[in-house]
C-alpha cells in the first residue's frame, strides 16, 4: 500500500492484497488515511505467509490497524504462519500501527518480522502485543513457538532492535524473569525526531498517562510487600526513541494502554483524531 499527500489530505494511492490478506480502507473523514488488516479465514492458518509493503509519503499520515485479534491456528505438517511488514515513512510522515493482540492457539507456530525505515522528520508509533493463548478455553502457553522481531532505522542509523522468541517446551514462560504469571504483554515503540512537534506531543501524553502507573506500582510494592498485577515500564531508550512495556494477567487488563495510545495519537500535532473511536 502507498499513501500520499493529495489535495491537502492523506490518501491511499495504491493498494493491492491477495488472500489470505485482506485490506479494508474505510473513509475516516479525517486528515489521515486508514488501512485495516483482515483475513479471509478469520486468522492465520498453517502455511500462510503474509508480506506487506507500506510506503507512507512526504507529510502523509497513516493509521494501520486490524479488524480483530490476530488468531494463529495450529501447525499442520510442520508448517506455521508468517507475517512480514516492510515500511517506509517519508520526510515529515507519520504511521500509527495499533494492531489488536496476537493470539497463538495451542500447537501453533508464528513468526512476525517488521522492518521500518524513517526519513527526516518522520514519526512511527508501533504497538506489538500478544496473549498466552485462548484463556477462555484454558490455553496458556500451549503454542509451539512465537517470534516477533522488530527493526527500525532512522535515516541510515539503526535505532531500535527488538527480538522476542518464546518456545514453552524449552523454557517455561511462567518462570520469574519471563512472564512470571502474566498472560499478556504489550510493547509500545515511539520513534521520531526529538525536535519534532509530533514526537514531543506523544512523549508528553504517554508520560502523563503511564508514568503514574509506574509510580503506583513501586508504592504498592513498598507498602504492601507485593507487586501489582500489572507491570508497567516507560523509558527513553535513546534520543528520539520512547519504549513502554506492559505485562498483565489478560489482554483486558491492558486496555488502558490502548486508551493511552488513542489519546496520544489524537493530539492535534499527530493524527488530530482518534482512529479507534468507531471500533471501540
Amino acid at each position: 500500500m502507498e499513501v500520499e499527500r493529495v489535495g491537502g489530505r492523506s490518501r491511499l494511492t495504491r493498494c493491492l492484497s491477495i488472500a489470505p490478506l485482506k485490506i479494508l480502507t474505510p473513509n475516516a473523514g479525517a486528515d489521515y488515511c486508514t488501512a485495516v488488516l483482515s483475513s479471509y479465514g478469520g486468522g492465520l492458518v498453517a502455511g500462510d505467509q503474509v508480506r506487506l509493503s507500506v510506503d507512507c509519503g512526504r507529510e502523509a499520515k497513516l493509521f494501520l490497524g486490524t479488524q480483530a485479534f490476530t488468531k494463529v491456528y495450529k501447525t499442520v505438517d510442520g508448517q506455521g504462519a508468517r507475517q512480514e511488514i516492510a515500511g517506509r515513512i517519508g520526510p515529515g510522515g507519520c504511521v500509527v500501527s495499533l494492531p489488536d493482540p496476537v493470539v497463538p492457539y495451542a500447537d501453533s507456530a508464528f513468526v512476525q518480522e517488521q522492518v521500518w525505515r524513517l526519513e527526516e522528520g518522520a514519526t512511527l508509533i508501533l504497538l506489538d502485543a500478544a496473549t498466552a493463548g485462548r484463556g477462555a478455553r484454558g490455553e496458556r502457553f500451549q503454542y509451539s513457538s512465537y517470534t516477533s522481531n522488530i527493526t527500525i532505522y532512522r535515516g541510515d542509523d539503526l535505532v531500535l532492535v527488538e527480538r522476542f522468541n518464546s518456545q514453552p517446551s524449552q523454557q517455561n514462560p511462567d518462570n520469574v524473569g519471563v512472564f512470571a504469571g502474566s498472560a499478556a504483554f504489550a510493547n509500545v515503540f515511539v520513534v521520531g525526531s526529538c525536535t519534532s512537534a509530533s514526537f514531543g506531543a506523544l512523549r508528553e501524553v504517554l508520560a502523563a498517562e503511564l508514568q503514574p502507573r509506574v509510580a503506583k506500582q513501586f508504592a504498592m510494592g513498598v507498602e504492601n510487600g507485593r507487586d501489582s498485577a500489572v507491570f508497567v515500564s516507560l523509558a527513553a531508550a535513546r534520543p528520539g526513541v520512547l519504549v513502554a512495556r506492559i505485562l498483565g494477567p489478560s489482554s483486558e487488563d491492558l486496555d488502558f494502554v490502548t486508551r493511552a495510545l488513542a489519546l496520544a495519537v489524537s493530539h492535534p500535532k499527530v493524527l488530530a483524531g482518534d482512529p479507534l473511536r468507531r471500533k471501540y
